[in-house]
């Protein structure tokens, strides 16, 4: 078994279209055009970011999971032009249990193109392989079916809902729980499905 990720340095994935890369501050405004959309915010609970030092923030926040060992967050840049066009991650990631959550998010111009699908399966084999994980696991707001139809193309299980587990939008949600097991992960590979 190797060992796990040691956070020194930050992991760079490439997927045919995308380079995942560490966010920066000249990201500032790839991530209001990203968070600041009321359609992106429509299954989120966080307050718009509408400035660049909002967005500045949320980079230096997004960049705290490295330096605090436990997770990674990705700028999802477009291998042609350098556009970031999204961004997503590893977090909560808890060694002795062997799991981690990952997530996605991008911009409203760039849906429907298949680009959290492809950052959603390399950042799933990263974990399995850096992070030495037993288990990836991913949750959204009931009704994102965009969301669930990632996790479910990059060969997550649908595990139950936690009703009324989140408080959006001034209203409490159900959130729908994702997970995939190594073992399933593995036979994934092995078929060529990722």
């Amino acid at each position: 078994m190797t060992a796990p990720f040691d956070f020194s340095t930050f992991p760079m994935l490439a997927t045919p279209r995308l380079i995942l890369r560490q966010l920066t501050h000249a990201d500032a405004e790839a991530m209001m055009r990203i968070f600041g959309d009321p359609a992106m915010l429509a299954y989120l609970n966080i307050d718009p970011v509408t400035t660049p030092e909002k967005a500045v923030g949320l980079i230096d926040w997004l960049n705290g999971l490295v330096s605090g060992n436990s997770g990674v967050q990705w700028a999802f840049a477009l291998r042609t032009t350098g556009e970031v066009i999204g961004t997503g991650g590893a977090a909560a990631w808890d060694p002795d249990h062997r799991k981690v959550d990952i997530g996605y998010h991008i911009a409203h111009a760039h849906w429907g193109h298949g680009y959290a699908t492809e950052a959603a399966r390399a950042m799933i084999g990263w974990c399995f392989h850096a992070l030495n994980v037993h288990r990836v696991q991913a949750d959204c707001t009931e009704g994102n079916i965009a969301s669930e139809r990632v996790m479910q193309k990059c060969g997550l299980t649908y595990e139950g809902t936690w009703r009324e587990n989140c408080w959006e939008h001034g209203r409490f949600v159900n959130l729908k729980q994702y997970g995939l097991l190594v073992h399933e992960y593995r036979a994934w590979v092995e078929a060529g499905r990722p």
